[in-house]
């Protein structure tokens, strides 16, 4: 059995992990060879198995790691539980990575009497307008907010919140529809957007409108932790790297953050009361603050290992598989969250600009930055690329690791200089 934890599983029949959807960046992908790796039986299902051909790191993994795939309803705890039944599989641990599917694989787990995340914490984490009401209640600091239906309640919504303003909706992820607006005139064109669509990027059915909310200055962090038998363990605090606005797109993390304790410990802070607010009692948890002058105040909460890789960062700065132990926490076992190092890990993103790809460059990275741990260049000549305004338009990327987080900071940088998008002259 790999890792520190224990699934619990041992002497007996392997377990089986049933996997709720998928992401189709990395951290989908390793949590399936994961589980295999450490001795579990695993079952795949998914309300559109078509969509997984995307990424052929993907698709493979479920047609090669995967014991059992099964089509069905994965926004319906019921209908999923049905399939499961249905097909023979009796699940030892449900689990998802994907932040839209966390509620209904919460209430899956439920259902079935198996460890996980309270529904309804789930249900107040995955919808920001939730989490902000839910927050603001328990005096967590938050930005000042309103929840807009129609172009008709922008002024009143302005007047409260002010500009320039974070036009955003509710149930997506990725930063897809997060917007700074600095005239009533973009907050009006946002709404009208966001007032039109009765389902999210996923297909999810909700209410049309979008959070109107303040626009806050500062540098923003997550906060890594995870949560196990009525305590909660900081891993760490994660510094972020932004693009320029409107959009907000992630171009980097570091891990851990090179702030100052005093800062980190409050940015840590607030996120603990933030998961306390919305009642979290069960796994890992990924929660943005931006460190403004008034002190830490909370983005969002996402109930799951962190995106963009944040649980390799994690494993390679300070030898604790995130990753890893959430599988074991999710099969019933207990999760060894203890560090067994100090060191520190970065990440950097690719971007291109609209056009077709004419090349690339920087495929022998490892051999040239020997503190890459890990790169990737998803764009390939002749691909056509929009303006990159969410996670989803980011073409490759590239992880170090360092004696410090400042050091593999430093050498992700550089190493990025070298692993290019190339277009045609204009």
């Amino acid at each position: 059995m790999n890792g520190s934890g224990s699934t619990g599983t041992e002497g007996t029949a392997p377990g089986v992990l049933a996997f709720v959807e998928s992401n189709l960046t990395g951290t989908g992908v390793q949590a399936i060879h994961l589980a295999r790796g450490m001795g579990l039986r695993t079952a795949f299902l998914s309300g559109d198995l078509q969509r997984y051909n995307a990424d052929p790191q993907a698709a493979e993994a479920i047609r090669t790691r995967v014991d059992t795939v099964l089509e069905c309803d994965t926004q319906d705890p019921v209908a999923m539980e049905k399939c499961l039944l249905d097909h023979g599989v009796q699940p030892t641990g449900v689990m998802t990575v994907m932040e839209y599917y966390v509620p209904s694989a919460a209430a899956l787990a439920r259902r079935l009497g198996l460890p996980g995340l309270s529904p309804e914490a789930a249900l107040a984490a995955r919808d920001k307008l939730r989490t902000r009401t839910v927050c603001a209640e328990k005096s967590v600091p938050v930005p000042a907010f309103r929840f807009v239906r129609s172009v008709e309640e922008v002024d009143a919504a302005l007047e409260q919140v002010g500009l320039p303003c974070v036009v955003k909706p509710v149930d997506e992820s990725a930063s897809i529809g997060v917007t700074l607006c600095r005239t009533r005139e973009q907050v009006a064109g946002r709404i009208a957007d966001l007032a039109s669509r009765t389902v999210n990027s996923k297909g999810q059915r909700h209410e049309p409108g979008g959070l109107v909310e303040e626009c806050l200055f500062g540098h923003e962090v997550s906060v890594e932790t995870f949560t196990h038998g009525g305590r909660t363990t900081v891993l760490g605090v994660t510094d972020k790297l932004l693009g320029p606005t409107p959009y907000f797109l992630e171009l980097g993390h570091t891990f851990p953050s090179v702030l100052p304790e005093a800062v980190t410990r409050a940015a840590a802070g607030t996120a603990l009361a933030a998961l306390d607010a919305v009642g979290f009692d069960f796994g890992p948890a990924h929660v943005e603050v931006k460190l403004t002058e008034r002190g830490p105040v909370l983005i969002e909460i996402n109930a799951r290992t962190g995106g963009d890789f944040i649980p390799d960062l994690v494993r390679h700065a300070t030898g604790v598989p995130l990753l890893e132990q959430s599988i074991i926490a999710h099969s019933g076992g207990v999760p060894d969250l203890a560090p067994r190092r100090q060191g520190g890990s970065a990440i950097r993103f690719v971007t291109g600009r609209a056009g077709t790809v004419e090349s690339v460059t920087g495929q022998d990275l490892d051999e040239r930055f020997p503190s890459v741990v890990a790169f990737r260049m998803k764009a390939a000549p002749g691909r056509v690329t929009p303006w990159p305004t969410n996670s989803h338009d980011r073409l490759g990327h590239v992880m170090t690791a360092g004696p410090t987080p400042a050091e593999a900071a430093l050498q992700a940088e550089a190493a990025l200089t070298h692993l290019t998008v190339n277009y045609p002259p204009a």
